[in-house]
C-alpha cells in the first residue's frame, strides 16, 4: 500500500503538476488521520472491554460477600429476637413470681439469654476496593455510594453489639457467678438472690441492651444496605 502511494506521489512530482499533488497530499493526510482515529477507537474499545471484565469480577465478589452477610445477619436477628423474648418472659416472671417458678424460667431460657453472636460481615473486598483506583471501575453511582457508606453504617451498628458484649463480660457474667449457685439452682441462696432489686435490674439492663442491638439493625438500615448492594451488584449466581 505504501509503495502504491509513493509511486503516485513520484508520478505527480515528475509531471510538475503541483495542484494535483497538493490535492493528493491533503487526501493522504486525511487517510492517515482517519487511520489514527480508527486505531484510537479500537484501542478505546479494547480498554473499555477490559474495564468491564474487571468490573464484572469485582461485582461478583461483592455480590457473593453480601449474600453471605445477609445470611449471617438473618441468623443474628433470630438469635437476638429469641434473647429479648426470653429476657422479657424471665423479667415478667421475676416481677410476678420471684420464687422457684422464676428459676424454672431462667433454666428454660438460659441458653437464649446468655448467647451472644457478633455480626462479622465480609468487608475485605469493599475495603480493598475503596482504597484503590479500581473503585472507579464501578459505573453505578448508587452502588458506589452504598459501598462508601456501608463501613460507617456497620461501625455504628457494631457499637451497640460491643455495648452488650462488654456488659456481659464485665458485669453480667461476674455478677451471676458471684450471686448464684449454679450447681444448686433451687438453693436458698438463689431464691433470695432473685428477689433483690439488683438481680432484677441486672436482667432488665440485659434485656435493654439486647433490644438496642435489634433496634440498631433497623435504625442503621443494615438490611436495606445489604439487600441493595446485592441487587445492584447483580450477577447471575
Amino acid at each position: 500500500m505504501l509503495t502504491f502511494f509513493r509511486r503516485i506521489r513520484e508520478k505527480l512530482l515528475s509531471e510538475n503538476n503541483f495542484s494535483k499533488y497538493l490535492v493528493y497530499a491533503v487526501g493522504e493526510i486525511v487517510l492517515v488521520v482517519i487511520g489514527i482515529l480508527i486505531a484510537l477507537q479500537i484501542n478505546n474499545w479494547n480498554n473499555e472491554s477490559n474495564e468491564r471484565k474487571k468490573e464484572a469480577i469485582i461485582l461478583k465478589q461483592i455480590h457473593r460477600d453480601f449474600k453471605s452477610n445477609k445470611k449471617q445477619l438473618d441468623s443474628i436477628v433470630i438469635i437476638n429476637q429469641k434473647k429479648r423474648n426470653a429476657l422479657t418472659v424471665f423479667v415478667n416472671e421475676l416481677i410476678e413470681n420471684p420464687d422457684s417458678s422464676a428459676i424454672d424460667t431462667l433454666l428454660k431460657y438460659a441458653n437464649e439469654i446468655y448467647t451472644i453472636k457478633t455480626f462479622n460481615p465480609s468487608n475485605g473486598a469493599v475495603e480493598a476496593l475503596i482504597s484503590s483506583s479500581s473503585f472507579e471501575l464501578i459505573q453505578n453511582d448508587s452502588l458506589r455510594n452504598l459501598l462508601v457508606s456501608w463501613q460507617d453504617v456497620y461501625k455504628d451498628y457494631a457499637e451497640e453489639e460491643q455495648l452488650e458484649r462488654n456488659y456481659q463480660i464485665h458485669y453480667f457474667t461476674p455478677y451471676l457467678r458471684k450471686n448464684l449457685n449454679f450447681l444448686k439452682p433451687y438453693s436458698k441462696q438463689n431464691l433470695e438472690a432473685i428477689k433483690t432489686v439488683e438481680f432484677q435490674n441486672t436482667f432488665i439492663d440485659k434485656r435493654l441492651l439486647s433490644g438496642f442491638v435489634i433496634d440498631a439493625i433497623e435504625e442503621e438500615r443494615i438490611n436495606y444496605y445489604i439487600k441493595e448492594i446485592i441487587r445492584l451488584s447483580g450477577t447471575n449466581d
